[in-house]
């Protein structure tokens, strides 16, 4: 539920991934609540509810200070990114990701979620120093306004922020609901299927980064998968 910061995250809020509160949320479930995620909580979790909760609990304190912050930064990070190039990159990445997701034997050569994070923030860092060497932009030195840029930025962007924000919610909150009603859904829900609705999303949301389409059905598709996921046979089993 972390590891999307590493890289992933802050390209998509950067390329315009959080344009609106309902992507939003679709962004946070996929992202941050996706089928690993469920799939962790159904299979592997073997505390009491109370536990588990306790635990997405601390995730929280940590994931949601950190999608703030994500926010932030990624939004401030505009001004000196190549975004069209990135909007691209990080929708060839999210395609990637989809293919990760429905295949349970990935290839050798599709890259790994933490090797995908470290090339991006590797990207977003040499891009940044290109700029500041080429002198489109001046870095701030402590002492030079720092603060107020800040206060400047997050006054600014406070509904990107508030967006990210909610996004973070949203995949706590599918974490927590399948703690909650963990006992009822296992046997009772088809991952797969769940899956392949998170693959399809994620790439409807690289499409709508990359400006390819525009008010794409995405949070439709995932609860149309999270229905569809429902092992209808099984649903009076013991």
């Amino acid at each position: 539920m972390l590891l999307p910061f590493a890289g992933i995250y802050p390209s998509m809020v950067a390329t315009g991934a959080l344009s609106s509160l309902p992507s939003s949320v679709a962004l946070g479930v996929v992202v941050f609540g996706g089928p690993a995620a469920v799939a962790i909580v159904l299979t592997e979790l073997t505390t009491d509810r109370k536990r588990g909760l306790q635990i997405v609990g601390l995730i929280g304190v940590v994931q949601l200070p950190a999608a703030a912050l994500t926010a932030t930064i990624a939004t401030a990070s505009r001004a000196v990114l190549w975004v069209d190039g990135f909007a691209v990159l990080t929708m060839l990445v999210l395609f990637v990701i989809a293919f990760e997701i429905v295949n349970s034997s990935t290839p050798q050569w599709v890259p790994s979620l933490l090797t995908i994070g470290c090339v991006l923030i590797c990207l977003l860092l040499l891009d940044v120093a290109v700029s500041v060497a080429s002198g489109e932009v001046t870095l701030l030195l402590p002492g030079d306004g720092v603060v107020d840029w800040v206060r400047t930025v997050v006054i600014t962007e406070r509904v990107l922020i508030l967006r990210s924000v909610v996004a973070a919610l949203a995949g706590l909150s599918v974490v927590a609901a399948t703690v909650v009603c963990g006992p009822v859904l296992l046997g009772r829900v088809i991952i797969q299927r769940f899956k392949i609705g998170c693959a399809i999303a994620l790439c409807l949301i690289g499409l709508e980064v990359a400006s390819v389409v525009t008010d794409a059905p995405t949070l439709t598709i995932i609860a149309v998968s999270l229905v569809l996921a429902v092992d209808v046979d099984n649903l009076g089993g013991e």
